[in-house]
């Protein structure tokens, strides 16, 4: 029913608002005035009527719109007045229902008689408890009575058997004195025979002591005699067996020729240039029979040699050079004392062997080249940054091994002959090639150094040799002296060639370079009978020598690729066993024997005679350690005795103890025959049995007061489950009927103050609406009233129009007459005035000078000026009226079209009081400014006077 009401509330507001919009229409025409006398000029203009008439209407709705809105909310406060006697009557069925399960508890009590059971069962319990403590306290009254009587007989008896206890009591006193005496003489007796055992003690210790004391001189004097001895012998000259050192240098072979070089290079004007450095290396052409390829030391050009000379012939490993001057080597099968080859070729061990040689070679030949013939080495580096910088020696490592067993097995696998290399031209895919090996085990190397020396260029020097290796006779000494000759013409050969450095000299020149991998080949016989092989027997197994060096120049810079080569990075030599062998047999120490005379000197002589010493000292530690020995006994003897007369004395205090013990026993027992105690200590003994009945009677009593409480709070237990059975018997529980009437209470609560609010600022919504609509009206007829009489000015009973300097907009910037409306429906308002203009006239005074002509004056809009005082006359002002706003009680401005009165404050019962606010009258006058040049034409006379100008006002009554 609520919605629907709101619904028609709104549709009434909508309909206002459409008939405000539609219906209030105003004309902009303005009627000349002209300035004859006899025109009524108390017409009014038509925009003024109409503004009237729009006020009016304006008034008419609102006050409708306020009187339905005040009836509705009216409705919905009689509403919750019902809703709020329903909830009474929901308290009062809430109350009923509570008195209704009171008188039955009441009525469950009174049949259970609870309170007058426990009450009676409680004063059973206390009656209990209250006997109990006067037994304890008759039975500590008997106690105490007893005990008197005990007391005073044992002082009865006590006074009878006095002379008894005087004769027991001497008796004690002589066994006292026995005893004493006694004491005395057994003490005497124990001193004796104290004194007598350490006497003979002393005695006995100085015999001992001097008996020790004439061994000691004797063997301290033996012990010197043996040490003068000692000395004397150890002074005398001696003959010793001795060792020479005698150097053994073993037979090395020398090579055949010694051609030096720079004596081809005049020859021949060598050039010094490296072809295809960092492109193609060049094929080597071995141009020089000295440096020809050669095989198990037969050379087929006998002009060249025409012996064989023996220096130049090694007769076991040995005995081959380990350096690498230029010249070649001669074999004599017949003095060949090296190990044999097998059919199955080289073994490990032999490769190694071959390595550690080859490897040597290789180090030969650098070193040779930079000590000796400086400008090749230089043009080979003269761009990697070491011209005349010594360069590092080559090693073979694990790390060179793996590469040099990878390289022989690719080669194998894809069948490389000796006179190819390990690249793809040779027939072989790219990851089996020898550069790709050395990648695979160098990435990780260079991909640290990369990171390390970032910003720098890391350039990978490497590359690879080949020549090949063969023997007449299957010996280790046979190959090894054919891979010399070969790798003489390899690279000496390159050396000296008349057009060019040959590639494999300037790869092994190469300073970058810090490892080299041997690898031998072993050559199928498909391979050695191809024409070109160079195999001139093919008994024997043949290898193809691969030589595949690796190293990084860092940037070019020579220090910091050393400091790199010199890392622990490049693997664990597998060499240095073999060259060690050979190195040792070339040269070494020999140990020779002999004799010499040598005079002892004084520290030759302390230590000879070091040993006598020490037994001179051992003697006279070991006299004074007897010596302290039979202190040490004397001194335990003395303590035994003391500790022997100790216990004696102590014996006899024992002794005495006992005797006066038994001389009180026998005391007591006399006077226990006679009857006789010791009255105090029989007094404290008598206390002292009533004090422990007395305690054990307060610990008792402790536990019947706990037992008593424990009973009464059972019973009281036990009668409120019986009271609780009964009330559950006969009174049903009425909680969920007080819940339920609680519920619908407060729901009915919520309710109701939901839908007032709801309505209330509904209401005031649409109120606020249909006022703003009518300010939006009366604000332009307002300000199209304000342009057209912006240039009329009324001199008594004429009006003038003046032209217009400014063309004034019907639209100007005139204040819009607001209506106000309320932030809260329940909050009173402060009173707003509104303030109408009637029909502006001009009322003739009784006395009226006539218009004299003037000087032209100018007036100017003052707010103080402006203001009407009800007392006095103002000075004579052309004034445009206009509805001003009225201040409010807190200061703040209201618009003029606010209502006069305010809603009051509702009270609990929805009544509305209305407050009727006094009127107070503003003027508000803005001057109106006269353009002189206008003011000219009509010559206006200053002085004349105006008519008064009468302003009425009305207060409206609003509720928002």
């Amino acid at each position: 029913m609520r919605n629907s009401n709101t619904n028609n509330w709104r549709s009434t507001a909508l309909i206002a608002g459409a008939i405000l919009t539609a219906g209030v229409v105003t004309t902009t025409s303005t009627t000349d005035v002209h300035a004859d006398n006899s025109q009524n000029n108390a017409q009014v203009s038509n925009d003024q009527v109409t503004y009237d008439q729009v006020r009016a209407t304006a008034d008419q709705q609102l006050a409708q719109l306020q009187s339905a809105n005040d009836s509705k909310e009216a409705q919905q406060a009689a509403d919750l007045a019902q809703t709020n006697a329903q909830i009474n009557q929901l308290k009062a069925s809430h109350a009923a229902l509570e008195q209704e399960q009171a008188g039955a508890i009441a009525q469950a009590q009174a049949q259970a008689s609870t309170a007058a059971s426990i009450e009676a069962q409680t004063s059973a319990a206390n009656a209990e408890y209250q006997q109990q403590i006067n037994t304890q306290q008759q039975n500590e009254a008997t106690q105490r009575a007893a005990n008197d009587q005990q007391y005073a007989q044992a002082v009865s008896q006590a006074a009878e058997n006095q002379q008894a206890v005087a004769d027991i009591n001497a008796q004690y006193q002589k066994a006292l004195s026995d005893a004493a005496n006694t004491q005395t003489s057994q003490a005497q007796a124990a001193a004796n025979n104290y004194n007598s055992a350490v006497a003979k003690e002393n005695d006995t210790y100085q015999g001992k002591l001097s008996a020790q004391q004439a061994t000691n001189a004797e063997n301290i004097k033996n012990a010197e005699a043996s040490l003068a001895s000692a000395t004397a012998n150890a002074n005398k000259p001696y003959e010793v067996a001795t060792t020479n050192d005698v150097s053994v240098t073993g037979r090395v072979a020398k090579p055949q020729t010694d051609f030096k070089v720079p004596a081809y290079v005049t020859k021949y004007g060598i050039h010094l240039e490296v072809r295809g450095y960092n492109g193609a290396i060049p094929v080597s052409d071995y141009t020089y029979p000295e440096f020809a390829n050669t095989y198990y030391g037969e050379y087929p050009d006998s002009a060249v040699i025409t012996n064989k000379a023996a220096e130049s012939t090694p007769h076991d490993i040995s005995e081959m050079p380990l350096d690498f001057q230029p010249g070649l080597l001669s074999y004599d099968a017949k003095n060949d004392h090296s190990e044999k080859v097998s059919a199955d070729g080289l073994t490990a061990d032999q490769v190694q062997v071959l390595r550690a040689l080859a490897l040597s070679w290789e180090n030969g030949f650098r070193n040779n080249v930079f000590q000796n013939y400086r400008e090749f080495y230089n043009v080979v580096n003269k761009n990697d940054g070491f011209v005349n910088v010594a360069l590092v020696d080559l090693v073979s490592t694990d790390f060179t091994d793996n590469i040099a067993n990878q390289v022989v097995a690719n080669r194998t696998k894809y069948n490389i002959d000796n006179n190819s290399h390990t690249v793809i031209s040779s027939g072989m895919p790219a990851e089996a090639t020898y550069t790709s090996v050395i990648n695979d085990a160098t990435k990780n190397l260079k991909k640290n150094l990369t990171s390390e020396f970032n910003g720098k260029t890391v350039y990978t020097d490497v590359n690879e040799n080949l020549t090949t290796m063969q023997a007449g006779t299957p010996t280790l000494l046979n190959y090894a002296i054919n891979l010399y000759n070969s790798m003489q013409g390899m690279y000496y050969g390159e050396l000296v060639n008349p057009t060019h450095i040959g590639g494999h000299a300037v790869n092994l020149l190469c300073a970058g370079v810090r490892t080299v991998g041997i690898g031998f080949q072993k050559l199928t016989d498909e391979m050695t009978a191809k024409n070109g092989s160079g195999v001139s027997d093919r008994k024997n197994p043949s290898y193809a020598v691969t030589f595949d060096h690796v190293g990084f120049n860092i940037d070019h810079d020579a220090n910091l690729t050393k400091e790199v080569q010199n890392r622990n990075v490049w693997g664990t030599s597998t060499v240095d066993a073999q060259l060690n062998t050979i190195k040792t047999a070339q040269y070494h120490v020999n140990k020779v024997p002999g004799t010499k005379t040598v005079t002892p000197t004084a520290t030759d002589v302390q230590k000879a005679t070091a040993s006598e010493q020490q037994k001179l000292a051992d003697v006279k530690a070991q006299a004074q350690q007897s010596l302290d020995a039979l202190a040490s006994a004397h001194q335990s003897s003395l303590n035994k005795l003391a500790q022997q007369y100790n216990d004696a004395k102590a014996q006899v205090k024992a002794n005495y103890d006992v005797a006066v013990t038994k001389a009180a026993s026998v005391r007591d027992a006399a006077l226990k025959a006679t009857g006789v105690v010791g009255l105090q200590a029989y007094k404290a003994q008598l206390d002292s049995a009533y004090q422990n009945l007395v305690k054990a009677d307060q610990v008792a009593a402790q536990k019947l007061a706990a037992d008593r409480d424990a009973k009464i709070a059972n019973i009281k237990k036990a009668e409120n489950v019986k009271l609780d059975a009964k009330i559950n018997e006969l009174v049903p529980s009425v909680d969920p009927q007080i819940k339920q009437l609680q519920d619908q209470h407060q729901a009915v609560i919520a309710h109701g103050d939901a839908v007032l609010a709801e309505l209330k600022a509904e209401n005031k919504a649409a109120y606020n609406k249909l006022a703003e609509q009518f300010n939006v009206q009366l604000a332009a007829i307002q300000r199209r009233e304000n342009a057209k009489r912006a240039n009329e000015v009324r001199l008594a009973n004429n009006t003038v129009v003046l032209p217009s300097a400014v063309k004034v907009a019907n639209d100007g910037n005139i204040d819009t007459v607001a209506f106000p409306t309320a932030s809260n429906p329940l909050q009173a308002e402060t009173t707003g005035r509104v303030q109408t203009v009637s029909a502006p006239s001009i009322v003739k005074t009784a006395t009226q000078t006539p218009i004299a002509v003037a000087p032209v004056v100018t007036t100017v809009n003052h707010a103080a000026e402006n203001a009407v005082k009800s007392n006095e006359s103002s000075a004579p002002v052309v004034t445009q009226t206009t509805a001003v706003a009225a201040t409010t009680n807190n200061g703040t401005q209201t618009s003029v079209a606010s209502t006069a009165d305010n809603k009051a404050t509702k009270a609990d019962n929805s009544e509305k009081s209305v407050v009727k606010a006094g009127t107070v009258a503003k003027k508000s006058e803005s001057s109106q400014k006269v353009d002189q040049s206008s003011m000219s034409i009509v010559a206006l006379a200053a002085t004349a006077l105006l008519g008064t100008l009468g302003i009425t006002y009305s207060s409206k009554k609003r509720h928002n």
